[in-house]
């Protein structure tokens, strides 16, 4: 049995193309639902939707962080015995037959753990950034089953003893925690593959740059916990930065940074102001 974890937060809007793309899915699945505490209707308009449906199950959580939420539905799942496990964010919409191609690839492949789902980013809204953010999240769509050393690609769909392994996701981290436990099931020398075969629509939304930056200035001033709690977590920081992602630098990117240089251009600013932001918030404080 395949557990889908998934987490939401004031997801009213978009909620409804996330759910009928699982109950679309001809693959059994539990689905646990946690929500962090949403003030809108998402709460309701979910229940809605799987109501009579044995395969859902929606958890109301009080409002606390997205590590809390997918921790408490993952554990969820273990209690129900599922042998594989898939965490998914309620901007995901999932691809026909997106379980059972995982299902049918990690059967045939018994050693390896987890797979990186490929996310196909779009957005209704054409202002620059969100074009810019599209564009960014789409380059690390490359054409090849094997993740980088410097990767900071999040494994998603997981054996579930091989997630127990990797030592889980650790909600106290609170910022970029869904990648540690990819991380450390590598460095334990577990494989992990890109799954090229399948893909998840990733719904960017209306992206503004200040919006942007304020959100990751925060995960950035959180970030220290996580970099604390890991061994060699600073260290590890600064190999996966924005510029040294060799992800970023593959032929098939190359191409798209000459045919769309505004995108490209756009793409480059965003990383500086993070960079500037990230530098601040890791170093200055990390020496106080």
């Amino acid at each position: 049995m395949i557990g889908i974890a998934m987490s939401t937060y004031e997801n009213e809007a978009i909620i409804h193309e996330t759910i009928t793309s699982l109950k679309l899915q001809q693959t059994p699945f539990r689905c646990v639902i946690a929500d962090d505490g949403s003030t809108d209707g998402t709460v309701a308009l979910m229940r809605q939707m799987t109501a009579g449906d044995e395969r859902f199950e929606v958890i109301a959580l009080p409002h606390g962080e997205r590590g809390i939420a997918r921790k408490t539905a993952i554990d969820r799942l273990k209690e129900l015995g599922v042998a594989y496990l898939y965490v998914i964010d309620s901007d995901m919409v999932l691809a026909d037959d997106l379980l059972k191609s995982c299902l049918l690839y990690l059967e045939a492949h018994p050693s390896i753990g987890a797979l990186v789902i490929p996310e196909q980013a779009y957005s209704e809204y054409s202002n620059y950034f969100s074009q810019v953010k599209v564009f960014e999240r789409n380059l690390f769509n490359v054409p090849n089953d094997r993740l980088d050393s410097n990767s900071i690609e999040a494994a998603r769909f997981w054996r579930l003893d091989a997630y127990v392994k990797s030592g889980e996701i650790d909600p106290g981290q609170i910022s970029f925690e869904e990648t540690q436990p990819t991380i450390r099931y590598l460095e334990q020398g577990g494989e992990i593959r890109r799954a090229t075969f399948t893909f998840v629509r990733h719904n960017e939304k209306q992206v503004e740059l200040a919006d942007l930056l304020k959100k990751k200035r925060y995960y950035f001033d959180v970030m220290p916990t996580t970099l604390a709690s890991e061994e060699g977590g600073f260290l590890k920081a600064l190999q996966r930065w924005y510029f040294f992602r060799p992800v970023l630098y593959h032929p098939a990117n190359i191409r798209k940074y000459a045919s769309h240089p505004k995108l490209t251009a756009g793409v480059i600013y965003m990383y500086l102001r993070l960079s500037l932001i990230g530098v601040s918030s890791l170093l200055f404080k990390r020496v106080s």
